[in-house]
Order: structure tokens, then sequence, then C-alpha cells
């Protein structure tokens, strides 16, 4: 038998009041409290699943019950392709006729005994739709190519696009009241050269072009490009917050900002410069970056991710190593069946979890066989402790750090 919902009565009539208004704040469909834990045991599912009407949420609790999970990590979607009915934004719907994520949340935010569960909303930057439409928007590499997938630096630095991830933020803050919100894929490629991007450069650095080679080609490797490159997201990033802000203050309830990034798994404190990824200008900007300690993309091991949490906390001045999540994501593309073997699943969530790391994600959902969810429960043996928060978390991540 599913669990009832634990939307309110009341909330339900306060939606069906607004749901003719425009230019109302958004009403919440998920009323919840924030939910605070100091250490994270955290599992990622797609929109594939999150979107599926036949999804058997009993057998996802069991699992997550099973393995001591206290967060869920839930796909949102990306601003073109969400996981609910969004008003201002009809045509990007991605299965109409319902609000995925809030019955996703109602079905997973609590444990077996009532335990509350951390609750992370993902957003996917990609906008391959987007680009398709108003190819415009898109990154341009030095021969004038043009991205299928990411925007160009100035669309999200000072353009629609950003515009449009910001609402999304403040969309889902509001209507779900999630512990945090986490930007997937914001990164940068080498596709950050066109017109545009180049009058963006020379706007925010007061250089007159881009550092050159001697025979007059970009200089790809330059480090004030990486160091531009992160201040755009890093800018973006501080705008996000700002808007999170705003809802705290009139909801009393502050969703932390979480960022996704690369590894440089050959000097990890450097972070990835090169692709907007510098980790301390992105943990001046958001409460937790999420490392991306994917083992069998890149063909890595345990013991390096081990060396990676090693470095990092060398360098913990930079950054606080409470700041980081370490997200071990099961996917190997040249395996049959798409995933690295339980085994090496597990000693990689053993591995995520030194050096004062104290978050950990497992992703994703759909590529975990009965046999990654057993070597799972034999690392995470016990329920991390949850608790409501009555403070609301600080909006500033100089302030008291990420919920959780």
């Amino acid at each position: 038998m599913s669990r009832p919902t634990r939307r309110t009565a009341a909330t339900l009539s306060v939606l069906a009041a607004l749901s003719g208004c425009t230019g109302d704040p958004v009403p919440p469909t998920v009323d919840r409290p924030v939910v605070r834990a100091d250490h994270v045991q955290s599992v990622s599912l797609g929109i594939e699943d999150v979107i599926d009407t036949e999804q058997d949420w009993d057998a996802v609790r069991e699992r997550l019950d099973a393995a001591h999970v206290n967060m869920v990590s839930l796909a949102a979607g990306r601003v073109e392709f969400v996981a609910f009915d969004w008003q201002a934004h009809p045509d990007a719907v991605a299965e109409s006729g319902g609000d995925h994520l809030a019955d996703a949340i109602d079905q997973l935010a609590q444990g077996p005994d009532g335990e509350l569960r951390r609750v992370d909303l993902l957003i996917d930057a990609l906008v391959p739709r987007w680009i398709e439409e108003d190819p415009s928007v898109g990154g341009v590499g030095e021969d004038g190519s043009r991205s299928r997938y990411a925007p160009s630096a100035t669309a999200i630095h000072d353009g629609p696009v950003g515009d449009r991830y910001v609402e999304l933020v403040e969309e889902l803050a509001r209507r779900y009241e999630p512990d945090q919100i986490t930007f997937t894929e914001l990164k940068f490629d080498d596709e950050t050269f066109g017109d545009d991007d180049a009058a963006l450069y020379r706007r925010m650095t007061g250089a007159t072009d881009w550092p050159r080679e001697a025979d007059g080609s970009i200089d790809h490797d330059a480090p004030e490009i990486g160091q531009w490159r992160s201040q755009v997201l890093a800018d973006f990033l501080d705008r996000t917050s700002a808007v999170l802000d705003d809802v705290a203050e009139e909801t009393g309830k502050r969703t932390a900002l979480g960022m996704d990034a690369l590894i440089n798994w050959a000097d990890p404190a450097a972070g990835v410069p090169a692709a907007g990824l510098s980790y301390p200008l992105l943990a001046r900007s958001a409460d937790r970056v999420v490392l991306w300690g994917y083992l069998g993309i890149g063909d890595h091991s345990p013991q390096e991710l081990e060396q990676v949490t090693a470095a990092l906390a060398r360098a913990a001045t930079d950054v606080p190593m409470d700041r980081f999540m370490v997200s071990v994501g099961v996917w190997d593309h040249g395996a049959p069946s798409g995933a690295i073997s339980p085994e090496l699943m597990a000693d990689g969530v053993r591995a995520a979890s030194t050096h004062g790391i104290t978050a950990v994600n497992v992703t994703p959902f759909t590529l975990m066989s009965p046999e990654h969810w057993a070597a799972l429960e034999r690392v995470w043996t016990r329920l991390p402790p949850t608790s409501p928060s009555s403070v609301t978390p600080s909006g500033s991540p100089s302030g008291s750090g990420p919920a959780g």
C-alpha cells in the first residue's frame, strides 16, 4: 500500500484559490520544514524515475530505507523540460497532467518510522531545444562552431538563459520548500569565444583581447580564461543565492544552493577553472560543491578518489571539507550493463567518506541492481539522524554553511 499524501487540505485549498491568479507568489505545493543532518547519505533519482506514472514507490522506498538513505536528490529537469506543470512555461512540461515532483517528495521525504529525509532538487543546465530554436544563446567555439547543448557565458551571466534558470530556482523553492537546489552540467567546455562572450570578457576583466599564442590563436589554457569563466558562474550563483534569500524572507525557510563540479584528478585543490569550476570561487557563492566521483568515466580507482579527498583536506583553508559532497557515479559506458560493479561502487562510497567528507551521494537510481543495493547496505549500516530546523540556514556561504 502506498503511503498517504502528506500535502495538507489547507495547502491544497490555498492552491485551488490561487490557481487562477497571476503575479502572486507561488504557494507551496509541499509544506515541509528545513531538514538538517550532520552526515548525509543520498541517492539520486533521474527525471525518468520522477515522471514515471507507473513508478513503484513502495519498492523505491524499501530500497532507500534498507540502505539508510537520509537524503534524496530528485531531478527537476531542465528549464525546457520540467517534472511539473509550470504555469509560466507550459511548453517546458515533460509529462503534463500532474505534479510529479510533489508526488515524489510525498512518497520519499520520510523514512520507515517517520524520520525526515532531506530533499535536493536537481536542475540540469543543458538547453539543446532552446539552442535549436534560438542559436544565439548557444556557446561558440574559436572556429565559429556552436554548441548543441551548452549556453554561452553571456546567455548565463546577462541573458535569457540565466534569467530562466533563476526563475526555475525561485519556482522550485516556493513550490516545494526543498532543503537544497543543485545545478548540474553548469560548466563550460571551449565554447565561450563568440562575439558576445568576447565583449563580456573584456568588460569583466578589463583586457582588450583574449590571451593569444605566438601564432595568434587563442590560448585556451591561459589562467585568465579559467578565472573569468569561474567568475561568470560565481556571479550567476550569487544572483541565484540572493533569490533564495528573498524567498526565505517570505517563507522562513532558506533552501541551500548546490553546484556540481568536475574533479581535477591531477590537482584536486585547483578545481577545474577552465570549465568555470574554481572550487574557492564556487564555494563563496554556493552552499555546497558536489564533486563528480565518477569512477567508471575515466577509469579511476577508489584509491584515487581517496587521494582527492586527502588533497582537499590539506587545502581546507580554501574550502572547508563540510562544504563538499562527493557523488559516486555508477555509470560505466564500457560495461555491458552500463554500470560499474557493486563492489567498485561500494569501495567508491567508502573512499568518498574520508578526510572530513560528511556528505556522499550515489547516482543514478536506475542503474542500481539488487546487488548494488546489497553492497550499499553493507557500507551504510546506520541511518544518520536528521532533524527539522527552527533556524533558517544562512543565505551566505560564509555563514553557517549547508544545512546537512
